[in-house]
């Protein structure tokens, strides 16, 4: 697996271009329009850094992203990268025919040999449940891997446990070969169809006192587990990986930990 295509459908102003462009990830595929601002939304943190979010995309240009910007359309037609990662958040800020515009490109992407991966990212906030649960069965039938929040999968689907949904997706006639819940401090689990077999791995115990905020942590844990798993394919330690990834986040504000102290993890994984 030679590329990762990270898709997070933000139209970024310049200053987030630069901030990208300085953490290292491509831009190639982000638009700027004139005339109209970035999407924003604030985190609150209570006092166990858990957080709770308000949006402000009313005018952002995100929502006109596939119509108007077809650059990342025409890559995945032409398979330009290996993979791809989208999110509920991908899907909720677009429009119907955009969505399906996406859906459709996907499809073709799939059959040509793409690998699609989707983060349900579920935020009421963005549109209802009823309309998120068609969007999503469409876009996990496509789907390789999957990442779940149990908490996003019971607003969504009304389920109350982790084994109802792995049951429920299972039994679709169109699901993703692997789930990946992640359930908060509580065991991962990793169900895979074709192998029959259903991990529950926990995570390492980290003290309240060192929890500065959770923003981020479900990210992190879907790219220590991708940058695991697509390497040497062993979800029991792609999941342990992620876990460690997703602790060091969350001890620190925001999305971004320190340069320095992602390196220093890094070099101590290795």
């Amino acid at each position: 697996m030679q590329q990762l295509l990270v898709m997070t459908l933000q139209v970024a102003s310049c200053e987030l271009s630069d901030l990208l462009k300085y953490s290292g990830i491509k831009t190639k595929f982000i638009a700027t329009r004139t005339g109209m601002s970035l999407g924003q939304y604030w985190v609150k943190l209570d006092n166990r850094g858990e957080r709770h979010f308000d949006f402000d995309r009313c005018d952002s240009p995100i929502k006109q992203y596939i119509k108007q910007h077809p650059a990342l359309l025409e890559a995945l037609r032409e398979n330009a990268f290996d993979a791809i990662y989208l999110s509920g958040i991908s899907l909720a800020v677009l429009c119907d025919a955009q969505r399906e515009l996406l859906i459709q490109t996907l499809m073709q992407f799939k059959q040509r040999g793409g690998i699609i991966i989707f983060d349900n990212n579920y935020r009421s906030a963005l549109w209802t449940s009823f309309e998120a649960k068609g969007w999503f069965k469409k876009i996990m039938a496509l789907a390789e891997f999957v990442f779940l929040t149990d908490e996003d999968e019971y607003s969504v689907y009304g389920t109350t446990n982790v084994d109802e949904i792995i049951q429920y997706h299972f039994s679709q006639s169109n699901h993703p070969e692997t789930l990946v819940i992640r359930c908060g401090s509580d065991p991962c689990i990793v169900a895979n169809i074709g192998f029959n077999t259903v991990l529950r791995i926990s995570p390492k115990v980290i003290a309240s006192s060192k929890i500065t905020d959770t923003t981020a942590a479900g990210d992190a844990f879907a790219a220590g587990f991708l940058a695991a798993s697509l390497n040497a394919n062993d979800y029991e330690e792609s999941v342990k990986f992620a876990h460690r990834l997703a602790g060091m986040v969350i001890q620190y504000h925001g999305a971004l930990i320190p340069k320095n102290v992602l390196i220093d993890f890094t070099n101590e994984e290795s």
